[in-house]
């Protein structure tokens, strides 16, 4: 179906076999004031590596600092509770420490909404990259993510974050709409831990 929800999610692998959930723990420093959602593309942050006050030791990311060139993580899917606040909302506050959930595999496909500025993205964008919207980041409920797939900057240029792989299959994801434009199927370019093997187009 067309994207209701904002920010992008990990849908399946490269080779087509499902994303079965699985993540890896990664850590917000309580240094960064970013405020931070699920469906946000993250990299590497600061410290090399963060020590968890409830135990474990884990890399620590922040929100992406850029659309069009950056090393990604990967994307977070979730938050661990936060014990020291269990009224927390499903977003990481700016300068809290929190531990955020990243589908990080670097052949993962996300789906993801686009911003449709200057238009949308066309069926035969697919191959080509993209840049990110980064949009702005939620303290408020639902805590959506602002990100977005930047829909006017599709280029064969195989230093952007994205490729086009693809459009969300559903009856309703019209390709040509711009007051409901199609979610888009990406795999990151410029993964922080190595190619997924295929190059740029």
């Amino acid at each position: 179906m067309a994207s209701v929800l904002a920010g992008f999610r990990p849908v399946k692998h490269f080779n087509g076999s499902a994303w079965n959930g699985q993540v890896n723990r990664y850590m917000i420093s309580a240094s960064d004031t970013a405020v931070t959602n699920v469906g946000d593309f993250v990299q590497l942050g600061d410290d090399a590596a963060l020590v968890d006050p409830n135990g474990g030791v884990y890399p620590a990311v922040e929100r992406i600092g850029s659309g069009t060139a950056v090393p990604i993580v990967g994307c977070i899917v979730g938050f661990e509770p936060d014990y020291t606040n269990l009224n927390a909302g499903n977003y990481r506050a700016a300068s809290t420490r929190r531990v955020a959930l990243v589908a990080d595999a670097n052949d993962t496909i996300f789906a993801g909404s686009q911003d449709a500025v200057g238009g949308v993205v066309a069926a035969a964008s697919v191959g080509l990259n993209v840049a990110i919207n980064l949009g702005s980041a939620s303290s408020t409920t639902p805590y959506a993510s602002g990100m977005s797939v930047d829909s006017s900057t599709v280029a064969t240029t195989a230093t952007l974050p994205l490729q086009i792989v693809g459009v969300t299959a559903g009856v309703d994801n019209d390709v040509t709409s711009t007051s409901r434009p199609a979610e888009i199927l990406v795999r990151v370019n410029t993964s922080a831990f190595g190619s997924a093997g295929i190059a740029g187009v």
